[in-house]
C-alpha cells in the first residue's frame, strides 16, 4: 500500500474545500479521518494515521496556502473592474459575418459569442444554437503578475459560486478576465468581486 500521507494528501488535493477548513484549524479531525479510511483506504483501522497525517498537512498548507493567499489578493488589489449591461450570450455552429462581439470564443464545434442586446437583434434567428439575454458583462483588468500567480481566477470564481452566483459564460485574454453574469445577480456579483479588489 501506498505511504498514507500520499494517499491522504491525494484524497484532499481532489477536494479543495477540505484543503481549505484544514489550512484554517476548523475541521473535526477525528471524523474526517474516520470518512477518510474507510472511503480511500477501505478500512477504519488506518483512522489514527490519517489522522496524524491531517494535523501535519494542516501545519504545512497555512503556510504554503497563505503565501499563495497572499500573492492571489495582491493581484486582485491592483486589478479593476468594469461593468456592461444589456448583454447577450449566443452560441452558433458557425460564424456570423458582420457583427461586432464584446467577445468570443470557438470550440471544434461551437462559437459563443457575447453581444450588445441591438447587435444580437440583427443575427438571423435560424443561425443561432442558443441564446440567453438579460445578462451582464464584469471584465476584470489585472496587472501582468496575473499570469505568475496560479489560482487569482479560481479564487475569484469560488467566491461568486459560495454565494450561489453562477457564471453563464467566462473568457480569459491576457490580463482581462470576463466574466457574464445574469443581471439579477450582477450587483451581489459585483459587490463580492469589489470586496476582493480593495
Amino acid at each position: 500500500m501506498e505511504k498514507i500521507s500520499e494517499l491522504v494528501w491525494l484524497y484532499i488535493k481532489r477536494r479543495p474545500f477540505l484543503k481549505e477548513i484544514i489550512r484554517d484549524g476548523i475541521v473535526n479531525h477525528s471524523a474526517l479521518a474516520r470518512k477518510i479510511s474507510v472511503e480511500a483506504l477501505g478500512s477504519v483501522k488506518y483512522e489514527n494515521a490519517v489522522k496524524m497525517a491531517l494535523i501535519r498537512m494542516g501545519t504545512r498548507l497555512e503556510k504554503t496556502e497563505s503565501q499563495l493567499e497572499d500573492r492571489i489578493l495582491g493581484v486582485l488589489k491592483k486589478s479593476s473592474m468594469v461593468i456592461k449591461n444589456k448583454v447577450v450570450a449566443v452560441t452558433t455552429k458557425r460564424e456570423i459575418e458582420g457583427i461586432r462581439p464584446l467577445s468570443y470564443a470557438k470550440s471544434g464545434r461551437h462559437i459563443t459569442y457575447i453581444l450588445e442586446q441591438a447587435e444580437f437583434e440583427v443575427i438571423p434567428k435560424k443561425i443561432i444554437w442558443k441564446e440567453e439575454e438579460n445578462l451582464n458583462l464584469i471584465t476584470i483588468e489585472s496587472p501582468e503578475t496575473l499570469e505568475e500567480v496560479p489560482g487569482v481566477i479560481s479564487h475569484i470564481l469560488s467566491a461568486l459560486a459560495s454565494e450561489g452566483i453562477n457564471v453563464v459564460e467566462f473568457i480569459s485574454c491576457y490580463t482581462d478576465t470576463i466574466l457574464v453574469i445574469k443581471q439579477a445577480d450582477t450587483a451581489r456579483a459585483y459587490q463580492i468581486i469589489s470586496e476582493l479588489t480593495e
